[in-house]
């Protein structure tokens, strides 16, 4: 029997979610549910993600047929690393279920070296206010941005990431040009997303086994 993906909305972002829906049926061979919330299921402290207080209030909302569930919300989500004792923003948190946060695929991902500087220039000379969208608008194809129509396009390589990671254990990949890589620039994340929106060999053969329902899934 076919697998249902259930997507959990609080974003207010403008996303398509017919295309998405399309997205999973046409390479997982899923059927997908969209439920739209009314208030915040996604937990935070600080930017620190919650996963326990985020979990307590989805158990009170999640469809009860639904095999791979993904929240997709507009707050800033972040974890931390031990490595570096820092917190850094994360575009996905992958688990039970995994979450996707549109406004951690504009910020999460580091924009081109060049903006930066850019930036860093005009705030300088206090002048950053006015010259923003001129930059922004300069550098417009190397990132994706807030109310960006290239946003539907990215968040399908986000929920096929969550996918993988419920199925076999492992969202990501090493081919820069799949869309299961795990993009650190911005420029990267449209290369996998936008320039290629294919998934490598590799997992393209995986997805043929997906859809057979010859997939060895990972145990819970």
């Amino acid at each position: 029997m076919a697998k249902t993906i259930c997507l959990y909305v609080e974003s207010k972002e403008k996303i398509d979610f017919k295309k998405i829906s399309s997205f999973v049926e046409d390479y997982f061979g899923f059927a997908s549910k969209v439920k739209k919330l009314k208030e915040a299921i996604v937990q935070t402290k600080g930017l620190l993600y919650d996963p326990v207080g985020s979990e307590r209030l989805f158990e009170n909302i999640k469809f009860k047929r639904s095999d791979i569930d993904i929240l997709i919300t507009d707050k800033l989500i972040a974890t931390y690393e031990e490595s570096d004792r820092r917190l850094h923003l994360r575009a996905a948190i992958f688990g039970f279920p995994s979450v996707t946060s549109t406004s951690c695929i504009v910020e999460a991902p580091a924009k081109p070296k060049e903006y930066y500087l850019a930036k860093q220039k005009y705030s300088l000379l206090k002048a950053w206010e006015l010259k923003e969208k001129e930059v922004k608008q300069k550098f417009k194809d190397s990132f994706i941005d807030y109310h960006d129509p290239r946003l539907t396009e990215v968040l399908k390589g986000y929920i096929a990431q969550a996918i993988f990671f419920e199925l076999v254990g492992n969202p990501f990949c090493g081919n820069k040009s799949c869309r299961l890589f795990n993009a650190h620039w911005q420029e990267d994340l449209i290369r996998a997303q936008i320039k290629s929106g294919k998934f490598c060999k590799r997992h393209s053969l995986e997805l043929l086994k997906i859809k057979e329902g010859d997939c060895h899934e990972r145990k819970s």
